[in-house]
């Protein structure tokens, strides 16, 4: 079940989005590319997204990352993943502290007792820890974002930083 993937299990290749919700060029990717990988990629089944936590930025980056999958648990992590990057502002300002992760739940319709008991009893801590050493041993990120591509052949291509587009389509095409 985790990670949640976006798109066709079956994409031929995989980006692997290693990230904190509380990293501004992580944002920028996210609006600015990401939606291009979507519409390209994405839902023609060629390329499917994974999402792995690096929550390094600030104290309020591992609750952040353990909401999604609390949110989840209900079914909504894409849409709780998307929320965060739409109103990320400044590092530990406030935006994504516990009353505002909850609001976030609140605002997607999620069972708001089943979030508050996932979220009190860290329930998804372990997993987020997990993710972290992930991102730093399996896939060789110190910084985010970091992109890794997968083919299924296993031939990998590695992205350090909000790249534009073109740069992911270049790499994307070479694997295919």
């Amino acid at each position: 079940k985790h990670p949640p993937v976006l798109g066709s299990q079956d994409a031929p290749i995989t980006i692997v989005e290693v990230g904190d919700y509380q990293c501004h060029m992580c944002k920028k990717w996210f609006e600015e590319t990401r939606p291009q990988l979507i519409e390209n990629y994405i839902v023609t089944g060629k390329v499917n997204l994974v999402f792995i936590d690096m929550p390094f930025l600030g104290h309020d980056s591992t609750p952040a990352s353990e909401a999604t999958y609390c949110a989840d648990d209900q079914g909504k992590y894409w849409e709780y993943h998307t929320m965060l990057f739409r109103f990320q502002q400044e590092i530990d300002d406030g935006w994504a502290n516990a009353d505002r992760l909850q609001a976030f739940a609140l605002n997607l319709g999620l069972d708001i007792e089943q979030f508050d008991k996932c979220m009190k009893n860290d329930d998804h801590k372990s997993l987020v820890n997990i993710n972290m050493k992930k991102a730093k041993t399996d896939f060789g990120a110190n910084s985010t974002p970091t992109f890794v591509i997968v083919n299924t052949a296993g031939d990998t291509k590695k992205i350090v930083g909000a790249h534009p587009y073109s740069t992911f389509e270049q790499v994307i095409n070479s694997l295919l």
